[in-house]
């Protein structure tokens, strides 16, 4: 499994170039515009091609979810501690995000999956990962119920590495959007990615 995440900043030709990788087989996406209003995350879902409205993962402005149809919805760590998720129908899909397996082996089936990081050393956070990173940790997971989804300086190069160490699937950041040909990198690390899942 391919998980996209968004910038949080603006980037030239997003919408376009969210739609092309979806277009190529973007499983889900998930949006991180923590700073957008109401009316900024609105026209932003409007710009996505509204039969992709089931791959979109919303980060925050849950509270617009059913406005706009869509059951994911994504809670980081604060929010998991605080309950936050216990607002929300049953129905909704959730995930989360982990950055430790004694966190990620309490996690019950309420998680469909949870993003943990850092896998390798951030492509977009310089510095993340530089001198810790989680695959050690991946031998101690006694949680199957809820999917791993490894995070944090995964590209088409080290894909491969992420899966021989146990995660389900892994999610994109820095190098699409940092890429100069997002869409290639998408399709590059999506190739990858189907020869570790057949």
């Amino acid at each position: 499994m391919i998980i996209v995440l968004t910038a949080e900043h603006d980037i030239d030709n997003e919408l376009q170039t969210i739609n092309s990788i979806l277009d190529a087989g973007l499983e889900l996406l998930h949006i991180r515009k923590y700073n957008f209003s109401d009316d900024d995350m609105c026209q932003f879902i409007y710009g996505i091609d509204p039969q992709y409205r089931n791959r979109l993962v919303m980060h925050s402005h849950h509270h617009l979810a059913e406005k706009l149809n869509l059951n994911r919805l994504h809670f980081n760590e604060y929010d998991r501690k605080s309950k936050k998720q216990n607002q929300y129908s049953h129905t909704v899909i959730r995930s989360t995000s982990v950055h430790s397996m004694i966190d990620f082996n309490q996690l019950d089936n309420q998680w469909s999956y949870a993003l943990f990081s850092p896998m390798f050393s951030s492509i977009s956070k310089p510095g993340y990962g530089k001198e810790h990173t989680i695959k050690d940790q991946l031998k101690l997971r006694n949680n199957q119920q809820v999917q791993l989804i490894g995070l944090a300086g995964i590209h088409s190069e080290n894909l491969g590495l992420a899966y021989d160490a146990g995660v389900d699937g892994v999610a994109l950041l820095g190098t699409i959007w940092k890429s100069a040909q997002p869409v290639k990198s998408f399709k590059n690390c999506l190739i990858k990615d189907h020869a570790y899942c057949l």
